[in-house]
């Protein structure tokens, strides 16, 4: 069995001390919510399918058959202490989380692992703000939350970050405006692979968005913008790459280019020992994001939600240049939880523009080619273990031959996807059942044309579904049984048919 990473354990070990020293320090608070699943998965050939897989915070393998056991534990925030209860003078309130995933499977890939962590945090909340330190489950972006692809650039697919982070974590409406004008922000700070061609980097994440419009209006206009920045490290090679990768592999880090990272300035760098014609030319470290607009209507029995994510990595969006891609999404909202049909979801994703095929630097009219997800330093690319980060349908490489030293990350960042979902709940009374039956089903098909450097020839179609079934049992004090299938069809991933069956118990304290 596989132990867990380095920064795993340096997680964990932090979660336990700062839950001593917290609870040492305050009457001890019990967790209120604990958690248990069972499961296993089957699949008809060597890969999991996509839905089984895609957007599971990295806890799904990519080949099956295997077994899964998850269980977890968490303390909320204690909404009665601010009137009554042993908390009611405290300026503070705290939070905390862990969560456990035991895979058992002999057809683990080098870079996966039988024991997981994709949670365990402590989070404190004073005011309006939130710090979180630790591992926590998170999307980015304004797109939906549950039948979507995922937000282009932190979608839900790898496995949480270990990372500190200052936020307002909800909209909060700024005072002076009567509510006309709320905003929610991030800031944070966290470790990516100790491993890989460029080890030890970290990130630099912050984020941004503005509602326009009170909670009870009719319409409500959001906009913002999330920035990803992966930095530092040290190459694995020390010998370097000429204009590229300095000699002795190490790229810029500390406090100053903390400062150029968070800025994005290209200016005022003239050390030709710290940085190469790359670094001098570019930015420090590999930046990312996307640049967000939505607008939700309040159509009294339906609530309807439009969304576009602009994607940016290269310069081409600030002129324009890659403006036709992006994440383009509907979402029909009936306001009734146990209607039928709930929510009705269409998004169209378009990464193939980049800007054009070239890119001239002196030229603003051809600074395309963007490479989505790729990086000539960064060459383990937008991903955490081998996982992408942001929108799974640009997935890592298929083979060692699209890998560095022969490639970069991924072989295939040009595609459009077309995609629906519908959820909802079903009214079926059986005398075992404690309530309805929710319910999802997720319909998707790319086209996907390789990189510009490498077109796939012919392009490359398929097509990936997904169906889901939750059913509350009265059995054993009230459990969830949890049945998925997903089918691939296509030349893209092995066709196969695989399934997901699980129990899953929880328990609430009060």
């Amino acid at each position: 069995m596989h132990t867990c990473s380095k920064s795993g354990l340096l997680v964990v070990l932090f979660f336990f001390i700062s839950t001593s020293l917290y609870l040492s320090a305050q009457p001890i608070r019990k967790p209120t919510q604990y958690s248990a699943e069972i499961g296993t998965y089957l699949t008809s050939s060597t890969e999991t399918p996509f839905w089984l897989r895609a957007n599971q915070y990295g806890i799904v393998p990519n080949r099956g058959p295997l077994s899964t056991f998850r269980a977890g534990l968490y303390s909320d925030y204690d909404t009665s202490r601010h009137s009554t209860g042993r908390w009611r003078n405290s300026k503070y309130d705290f939070g905390y989380g862990l969560n456990v995933v035991v895979n058992t499977s002999q057809n683990l890939l080098s870079y996966e692992r039988n024991v997981l962590l994709p949670e365990a945090f402590i989070k404190v909340r004073r005011g309006i703000f939130e710090v979180y330190i630790g591992r926590k489950r998170e999307k980015f972006g304004l797109a939906d939350s549950t039948l979507s692809t995922g937000s282009y650039a932190w979608s839900g697919n790898a496995m949480p970050i270990p990372k500190i982070q200052i936020s307002i974590p909800v909209f909060t409406p700024i005072g002076f405006t009567k509510g006309w004008v709320a905003v929610q922000g991030t800031l944070a700070h966290g470790y990516l692979n100790a491993s890989g061609y460029i080890q030890n980097t970290m990130l630099h994440q912050k984020s941004f968005y503005v509602r326009l419009g009170r909670e009870r209006d009719v319409v409500r206009v959001y906009g913002g913008i999330n920035h990803q920045a992966v930095w530092g490290g040290q190459a694995t090679d020390p010998t370097g790459i000429p204009g590229i990768i300095p000699v002795g592999g190490k790229l810029p880090n500390g406090l100053l280019n903390y400062f150029y990272v968070f800025t994005t300035l290209n200016s005022g760098r003239t050390d030709t020992n710290q940085y190469t014609f790359f670094d001098l030319t570019n930015r420090v470290g590999n930046h990312l994001g996307s640049v967000d607009m939505a607008a939700e209507i309040d159509l009294v029995r339906h609530t309807l939600y439009i969304y576009r994510q602009n994607i940016y990595e290269d310069g081409s969006l600030f002129y324009l240049l890659n403006i036709a891609d992006g994440l383009n999404g509907v979402r029909l909202r009936r306001n009734d939880s146990k209607a039928i049909v709930r929510d009705i979801l269409f998004e169209f994703l378009n990464t193939t523009s980049q800007g054009g095929p070239a890119f001239i630097f002196d030229d603003p009219n051809r600074r395309g080619k963007d490479d989505y997800f790729n990086h000539q330093q960064y060459r383990d690319g937008w991903a955490y273990r081998n996982h992408t980060i942001g929108t799974p349908f640009i997935a890592p490489a298929l083979g060692p031959q699209d890998q560095y030293p022969y490639g970069t990350f991924t072989a295939n960042n040009r595609v459009y996807v077309f995609h629906t979902g519908i959820a909802g709940s079903l009214p079926i009374h059986w005398r075992e059942l404690s309530g309805p039956l929710n319910y999802q089903v997720k319909l998707s098909f790319s086209r996907n044309l390789g990189t510009y450097d490498n077109p796939y020839q012919p392009i490359r179609n398929q097509f990936s579904a997904y169906a889901s079934v939750i059913a509350p049992l009265e059995i054993l004090g009230g459990i969830q049984l949890t049945a998925n299938v997903a089918i691939d069809a296509g030349t893209l991933y092995q066709n196969s048919v695989g399934t997901f069956i699980s129990i899953r118990k929880l328990w609430h304290t009060n």
